[in-house]
Formats: C-alpha cells, structure tokens, sequence
C-alpha cells in the first residue's frame, strides 16, 4: 500500500494502528521502520513519528532506535486499564443524569444499538463479530458524552484503544449473549430513573468483561 504525501506520519499512524487493533501485528511483534516504510512506501522520518504516537497511546513499547514491539499487556494492564474505565464511564453517567441528559431520547438511541446487536446474533461470522463491537463501543462512547468533558472523553478514547488490542475476540470468544443482556440491563436502569442502579448495571457489565479477559486462556490473550 503507498501512502500519499499529505500528513505521511498520521497516515502511517492510522494504518499501524488498524493492523495492531486487527490483530494482523500481534501482541510482541517487532516493529523495525524500515521494513515498515518499504510496506508503507514512504521514508523512515514518519513511521518513526507514528511509532512514537502509538507509544504515546500504549499500544506500542520502545526498545531501543532500531525496533518497538506491539505491547504485551499483563493481567495487572488489563485490571488498570478496566480500573480507569470504570472511574471515567460510571463519572460520565452520573454528571449527565445529575444535568438531565439520561433522557427518552438519549435511552431511544442506547435500546436501539442494543437491538442492532441482537439481531447480529443468529449469524456469527467475523463480518459480524467486526459489526458486533463497532455496537458495543459506540454504547458505551455514548455514555461517555453524557458528561460533556472532552477531556475526559479523549482518555476514554486512549483507554478504548488499550482494551481493542487485549480483548482480540474471536466468534468463539465473543459472547453476545452476556453483552446483550448486560447492556439491556443498563437501558433498563436508565428507564428506571434511578441512578444508584445505573450506575451498579454499567459497573457490574464492566467487571464482568474485566473478568472474561483475565479468565481467558493465555493463547486467547496477548498477556505476558
């Protein structure tokens, strides 16, 4: 693939972080910016501004000028990763109910995402399983716009990034039906109106995927 010249480093930036966020860079892969800028058919000087991006982002680890690697995430990562997450969603939630935001049409749009994935679910596949967690993230972006601090949303966004590369599901690891029941019992607490229960769903949904990840088999998780 040959990138064009405009911003070359954020173009490089965008296409290491696909191919790490697919899966197709495995966690532990050396990553040396020449074989990357003669895949990438551009110079060394932005694939190392790139690398030092997705460092920055922790999807990436130095070693030293001539290589980085794909991060290896321990299970001590994932609990303060999954750690941050909660502190910054369940914030998000409560500043948003206590502004008058958890309202009928922001619980209209969650329900519906929920819909969508469970009619994903008959058909597993891993067109679907792609469909499957573009839903999954984007219900829980929207939770985290509910406090309207950009900032906060932005370490969000790091975070996502983070859980992407460790939680590389497959059809077989993907379990639909807990995320579908779990979500739907947070559309139900917002419903409800009481924001000592939401509160309790969205933080019971996030330890129980904490969990999954760390209970997976160390060949189902870039772990060290």
């Amino acid at each position: 693939m040959t990138i064009g010249r405009p911003t070359l480093a954020r173009q490089a930036y965008a296409e290491i972080q696909s191919k790490i966020l697919s899966g197709e860079l495995s966690a532990g892969q050396r990553l040396l910016p020449d074989e990357l800028a003669q895949e990438l058919a551009v110079s060394q000087t932005p694939i190392k501004e790139a690398l030092a991006l997705l460092e920055r982002d922790g999807l990436v680890t130095g070693t030293d000028r001539r290589a980085s690697l794909v991060r290896r995430f321990s299970v001590a990562d994932i609990g303060e990763i999954y750690e941050a997450r909660i502190l910054l969603e369940t914030n998000a939630l409560s500043t948003g109910f206590a502004a008058s935001r958890v309202d009928a049409a922001f619980i209209r749009k969650a329900s519906d995402l929920c819909q969508a994935q469970l009619r994903l679910m008959p058909a597993r596949s891993q067109g679907v399983l792609v469909k499957a967690i573009a839903l999954d993230r984007e219900f829980h972006e929207m939770i985290m716009k509910l406090g309207g601090n950009e900032v906060l949303t932005g370490w969000h966004q790091s975070i996502q990034l983070r859980i992407q590369t460790v939680r590389t599901y497959s059809v077989e690891t993907y379990v639909f039906e807990r995320m579908s029941r779990e979500h739907q019992r947070i559309i139900d607490a917002f419903a409800g109106g009481r924001i000592e229960e939401m509160v309790a769903a969205l933080r019971d949904h996030l330890v129980s995927s904490r969990d999954d990840l760390i209970a997976r088999r160390p060949d189902e998780l870039p772990v060290r």
